[in-house]
């Protein structure tokens, strides 16, 4: 007496064939949830909006500056903004450039204006 005859061989065949195929396409659908597609060119424009964000806060935290300096404009640090509580740094007290893991924002300095009750920022490189 067999214990397997031929379909019952080619039906196995065939469910393990199955069962292969839908496993290989899932986990294709699976692994492409793990890409890393980190965009250091836009992370560090979100960065520098960051900064202008918190340098216009700056200006108006202070207002008073710009009377005493030369005439509508102050120049502060990114330094500054964090020591002021405007940007919160890491645990090591830096503003990390997205582009150059090991180089540090903190002494960029920031041109803040204010004229006609406007201000403007623009970032030095």
């Amino acid at each position: 007496m067999k214990m397997f005859n031929d379909k019952k061989i080619i039906a196995l065949i065939v469910l393990l064939g199955v069962f292969s195929i839908s496993y290989f396409v899932f986990m294709n659908k699976v692994s492409y949830a793990f890409v890393n597609d980190y965009d250091a060119e836009s992370e560090y424009q979100s960065t520098m909006e960051i900064i202008k964000a918190s340098a216009i806060a700056y200006g108006k935290q202070n207002i008073d500056s710009f009377k005493k300096e030369d005439g509508n404009t102050i120049y502060p640090k990114v330094q500054d903004l964090i020591d002021a509580g405007l940007l919160v740094p890491n645990s090591e007290g830096l503003i990390v450039n997205p582009k150059k893991s090991g180089e540090s924002l903190n002494s960029k300095m920031i041109t803040v204006k204010f004229e006609n009750n406007e201000f403007s920022v623009e970032i030095d490189n």
